[in-house]
């Protein structure tokens, strides 16, 4: 599979990430975890960008309308990006029951005005 040229621009200040968790039920309380990969081949999902985090849903039941939403996610200080490097954005949710959801956005580093 080639490299993507659908990529969102992720600035190099760091940004925002939304996602929604927990579709279906068992997913009352999860632990979320938020990763970079560099580069294209393959990408290592290996820079977290913030520490594991829980979250605790209204319901064990599904809940769709629920996101979350993180306004400032910095990249992480010890690594070295430039402007057009290519990245790639992992969220994994590890739910109670022992399910993992994961989600990936591939991006482009961008400079922030």
């Amino acid at each position: 599979m080639g490299i993507s040229r659908n990529r969102t621009y992720w600035p190099l200040n760091g940004g925002a990430i939304a996602f929604q968790p927990g579709w279906f039920s068992g997913h009352e309380t999860a632990f979320l975890y938020v990763n970079m990969g560099l580069g294209t081949i393959p990408p290592n999902y290996s820079h977290p960008l913030l520490p594991v985090f829980e979250i605790t849903g209204p319901t064990n039941n599904e809940y769709p309308a629920l996101d979350v939403c993180l306004p400032q996610v910095p990249l992480p200080a010890n690594i070295s990006v430039n402007v057009g490097d290519n990245a790639t954005l992992q969220v994994v949710e590890a739910a109670k029951h022992g399910a993992a959801l994961f989600s990936v956005s591939e991006d482009e580093i961008e400079h922030s005005p």
